[in-house]
């Protein structure tokens, strides 16, 4: 049987003043294919919940491709919805060097 991969997921309302149509969906650990099953329920069932999201990516033990993907069709959906979407990512350099080399660069300039 396969290793959980260990991951965390959460979602709750901006305390930002004048930001209650706003969700915060905070993702940290195993940001990976392991764990792409897990993470793109959590950003389908959230998308009919707020009108913004801050998406924010921090303590990131791994990330690759699947992830990144399912994170931009987030952002693809949440655009045909007209739904803004920010991404906040505190990453190291090698994985910011991965979403470059591999044509996520876009993800990176949603950062603050």
């Amino acid at each position: 049987m396969a290793k959980s991969q260990s991951i965390t997921l959460k979602a709750q309302a901006s305390k930002a003043k004048g930001k209650s149509d706003e969700l915060v969906l905070q993702m940290q650990g195993e940001l990976t294919l392991d764990n792409a099953t897990k993470v793109k329920e959590f950003l389908l069932s959230n998308m009919p919940k707020g009108k913004t999201f801050n998406v924010k990516i921090s303590n990131v033990d791994n990330i690759d491709l699947g992830f990144l993907q399912l994170l931009k069709r987030f952002c693809w959906d949440a655009q045909q919805e007209q739904k803004g979407v920010d991404i906040t990512m505190n990453i190291s350099e090698d994985q910011k060097m991965l979403l470059i080399r591999s044509g996520f660069e876009s993800i990176i300039t949603l950062t603050n």
